[in-house]
């Protein structure tokens, strides 16, 4: 598979993927990178992108309550 990256923010697996792209609210897009296909990675295709990213403590951060 081609080296991509994904900006979709609002995928229940963004924070735990390695594809996931973009720091905070800054994103800036790399032309030399391609971006997954808008509708090619959901939760009715069983996200064939997704590929697991080692742990994030500011994300685990982030989901406490």
């Amino acid at each position: 598979m081609a080296s991509f990256v994904c900006y979709r923010f609002q995928c229940p697996r963004y924070p735990d993927c390695a594809l996931a792209a973009g720091k905070g609210c800054c994103i800036e897009r790399d032309p030399d990178q391609q971006e997954v296909p808008e509708g090619a990675c959901t939760k009715e295709k069983e996200y064939p992108y997704f590929r697991p990213a080692p742990p994030n403590p500011v994300h685990a951060w982030l989901r406490r309550k």
